[in-house]
């Protein structure tokens, strides 16, 4: 496991900034995998543009990383997120847990969240329904 390619990751998203390509380089390998409920995306180039399209709509954006394993080289790391965006103008929560494995640089992560608590609950209207038919199911 490369503690420092870790620590580098979790200093990054601790204060999203993703117009740095430089960190970006520092962290992943040319060819990373990155997947996540909504979308796939293979290499430092598509990534880094995923990125920059994500900070375009944020005013400012963090990660809390509440706990923490790694085995071999793989690093469990689950998080909160909070967002604030530009459109729609509001903050927005999700937790979620990321699984990086790890050589000298990244090679792959693979983030698990509620897609829907993230994205479809902050579409106006969709996101009425789903939070209302999220309360009936739990009653």
């Amino acid at each position: 496991m490369n503690n420092t390619t870790l620590k580098k990751f979790k200093d990054y998203f601790a204060q999203m900034e993703f117009d740095n390509d430089t960190i970006l380089e520092a962290i992943y390998s040319k060819n990373v995998v990155f997947k996540d409920p909504i979308h796939e995306i293979n290499g430092i180039e598509k990534l880094s543009e995923y990125f920059k399209k994500l900070n375009d709509n944020l005013t400012e954006g963090s990660f809390q990383f509440i706990d923490e394993s790694t085995i071999d080289n793989k690093a469990y790391l689950s998080w909160e997120m909070h967002l604030k965006l530009k459109r729609p103008n509001k903050s927005v929560k999700a937790s979620g847990i990321s699984v990086l494995t790890i050589e000298e640089k990244i090679i792959s992560q693979r983030d698990y969240f509620d897609a829907g608590e993230l994205f479809y609950e902050n579409i106006p209207v969709l996101g009425g329904v789903i939070r209302f038919l999220k309360k009936k199911l739990a009653d």
